[in-house]
C-alpha cells in the first residue's frame, strides 16, 4: 500500500516478538521457578508439526523511510480491500493493474456496523492537507478535513450514510472526492464510490433481517426452545469461534436412541430477507462418530415448510482411521469447524429456520444464509441484527 505507517508496524511487531521472551520467562519464574521450562517449548514459526528449534519472527515488510510515493504523499486505503490509491496497486482487483476505482460497500441500514472506514495516509515522509468533499447530503463523514505527518501518518474517516435523508426502499449512489495540498507539490485526488440502499423490513417483525449479502445467525439466539422426552438443546457459553455453542442435553436422555428427522426437540429463527437465498451454511464443532459409521453424528435444518433436510457432517472412515477432511491445513482440526451447506428455497419475505436433534454429541455455532453478497472469511460473518 506504500503507507509510511508501515515502518512502525513492522518496529511492533519486532517489539512484540522480543517482548514474547519476557512473558515466557514470567511464567517460568513465577513461584520461584516452580512451574520453570513449562514455557520453553518453541510456539513461532512452525511450518509442519515438529517444532521448529528457536521462535522465528514471520516476514515482515518495510518501504524506504525516506523516498515519497511514486502517486505522490497521499495514500487512499479503504474498508475490505487491500489496494490503496493512487496509482496501480496488485491488490486493488484480481487483475492487478488497471483496476477500478475504490467503493465502499453498499450501506444498508440492518448492517450491525453502520460506517466504513476510509483511512488517508502518507506515502512517504512529506506532510500534507486534505479536504474530503462528499457530493450527496445523505453521505455522512467523520472529518471534512485533516493533516497527515510523519510523526501522524494515518488519518481515519469513518462514512454512513444518513438514512433520514434517504426514502424507504430507495437506492441512491453518490462519491467522496479527497484531496491532498502539499507544499511545492501538485495537488493529488482520489474518487470514493459510495452507494446505500434503505431496506425496510416490515412493522412489527421479531427476528432477524439480512444486510451486507446474507443472514448470519448465532446458535443461541434462538425464537424459541422446544424439548421432547426431557432432551432440548443446551447453550455451552464461551465455547466455539465466536459467541458460544449448542449442544443436546442430557445426552442419553432418550434412552439411547436417535430422533427421527423433523420429530425430536428444535431451536427455532425467525429471519426477514429482502432478496432470494438457496444456500444455508451450517457452521459445527468437529468431533468423531462415536456411534460407528451405520449411526453418524446428525441434525436436521428445516426452512418454513420444507421437508427436514439430514445434516451428517462427519464423514465415514474405516476402523481406527481418521476421516476425510480431518488432517491439513484446511480440515476440520485445523479451522476448529465443519461447515456444511444445504439447498433451500427461499423467496423475499419471513421465514422460520427450524434445527432438530438427531444424535447426541453434535455442537452447533453459527447457521449463515446467503442471500448473494455472502464473503469468505474465518470466523464468518457477523452476526446480522436482531429486531425486538
Amino acid at each position: 500500500q506504500a503507507r509510511i505507517s508501515t515502518n512502525d508496524l513492522a518496529d511492533q511487531a519486532e517489539k512484540l516478538f522480543e517482548a514474547d521472551y519476557d512473558l515466557e520467562n514470567q511464567y517460568n519464574t513465577l513461584l520461584n521457578g516452580k512451574w520453570n521450562h513449562f514455557m520453553d517449548q518453541t510456539h513461532i514459526g512452525y511450518y509442519y508439526w515438529q517444532q521448529p528449534m528457536t521462535n522465528t519472527l514471520p516476514a515482515v515488510n518495510r518501504v524506504h523511510s525516506r523516498k515519497q510515493a511514486l502517486a505522490g504523499p497521499m495514500r487512499i486505503t479503504i474498508e475490505g480491500n487491500r489496494g490503496a490509491w493512487p496509482g496501480d496497486n496488485p491488490y486493488q482487483c484480481d487483475r492487478g493493474y488497471n483496476c477500478p476505482p475504490p467503493t465502499l460497500r453498499t450501506f444498508e441500514p440492518y448492517t450491525p456496523r453502520q460506517s466504513r472506514f476510509v483511512d488517508v495516509s502518507a506515502g512517504g515522509p512529506n506532510s500534507f492537507t486534505f479536504k474530503a468533499a462528499p457530493n450527496a447530503t445523505w453521505i455522512k463523514i467523520s472529518a471534512t478535513s485533516g493533516s497527515v505527518t510523519r510523526s501522524k501518518p494515518d488519518f481515519r474517516l469513518e462514512v454512513s450514510a444518513d438514512w433520514s435523508k434517504l426514502s424507504d426502499g430507495q437506492t441512491a449512489a453518490g462519491e467522496i472526492v479527497i484531496t491532498s495540498s502539499a507544499s511545492g507539490q501538485n495537488p493529488t485526488s482520489v474518487t470514493i464510490y459510495v452507494s446505500a440502499k434503505k431496506t425496510v423490513a416490515p412493522g412489527g417483525f421479531k427476528g432477524f433481517v439480512e444486510a451486507d449479502g446474507g443472514v448470519s445467525i448465532e446458535a443461541a439466539h434462538a425464537t424459541s426452545n422446544s424439548s421432547v422426552s426431557g432432551v432440548s438443546w443446551t447453550e455451552l457459553p464461551r465455547y466455539g469461534k465466536t459467541l458460544s455453542g449448542v449442544t443436546p442435553l442430557p445426552a442419553e436422555a432418550n434412552g439411547g436412541a436417535k430422533f427421527q428427522p423433523g420429530s425430536g426437540p428444535s431451536l427455532s429463527y425467525s429471519f426477514y430477507t429482502f432478496n432470494a437465498a438457496t444456500k444455508l451454511t451450517s457452521y459445527i464443532s468437529p468431533s468423531l462418530n462415536g456411534y460407528g459409521s451405520d449411526r453418524p453424528l446428525a441434525f436436521a435444518v428445516q426452512i418454513d415448510s420444507e421437508s427436514p433436510q439430514t445434516i451428517s457432517f462427519i464423514p465415514p472412515a474405516d476402523p481406527g482411521q481418521l476421516p476425510k477432511a480431518w488432517d491439513g491445513e484446511t480440515g476440520f482440526v485445523a479451522n476448529n469447524i465443519v461447515t456444511y451447506t444445504t439447498n433451500h428455497t427461499v423467496a423475499p419475505g419471513a421465514h422460520t429456520l427450524k434445527v432438530f436433534i438427531i444424535e447426541p454429541a453434535v455442537v452447533l455455532q453459527k447457521f449463515v444464509l446467503d442471500t448473494g453478497g455472502v464473503r469468505t472469511s474465518y470466523l464468518g460473518p457477523p452476526e446480522s441484527r436482531i429486531l425486538s
